[in-house]
């Protein structure tokens, strides 16, 4: 499923090729063979006014947490076969989205921004997650 942090990572890294997965993505056999069709159907305006409509009606319950920490996974690999792995850990995925939106603005408006147009990690680089309180793990080099 395509995100903004496979865009950014594709855009940062200037890789020729970026994977991504995501557990947010409908996983079961039955949706991701209606996936194509859905994605067809969504194009017509009407239908996507209505869904949109419904969903929006649709009340959550607010529950515990799943798990202390929400997690972020990369794994490299370059042309001549070296694999480089790493995780970022951070607490609420919610509250660290807003936390890294102030933080970009801050940093915006103390001049610390460059002309042109980033991806915020490209023009911050991985200070900008540490400083919205996440954590990188670095486990090992490997070389495959």
């Amino acid at each position: 499923m395509p995100s903004g942090e496979l865009l950014a990572a594709h855009r940062a890294s200037g890789a020729r090729q970026v994977l991504s997965a995501t557990s947010e993505a409908p996983s079961s056999p039955l949706l991701r063979a209606m996936m194509p069709a859905l994605s067809t159907l969504m194009r017509w305006e009407r239908l996507r006014s209505f869904t949109t409509r419904h969903l929006a009606r649709v009340r959550v319950k607010a529950k515990e947490r799943p798990r202390e920490h929400s997690w972020g996974h990369a794994v490299v690999t370059w042309t001549d076969g070296e694999t480089r792995e790493g995780w970022l850990r951070l607490g609420d995925a919610q509250e660290y989205t807003g936390a890294v939106a102030a933080e970009i603005a801050r940093r915006l408006l103390a001049g610390e921004g460059r002309p042109g147009a980033y991806t915020p990690a490209a023009l911050f680089g991985p200070t900008l997650a540490e400083s919205c309180g996440a954590t990188y793990l670095l486990p090992h080099r490997d070389r495959r």
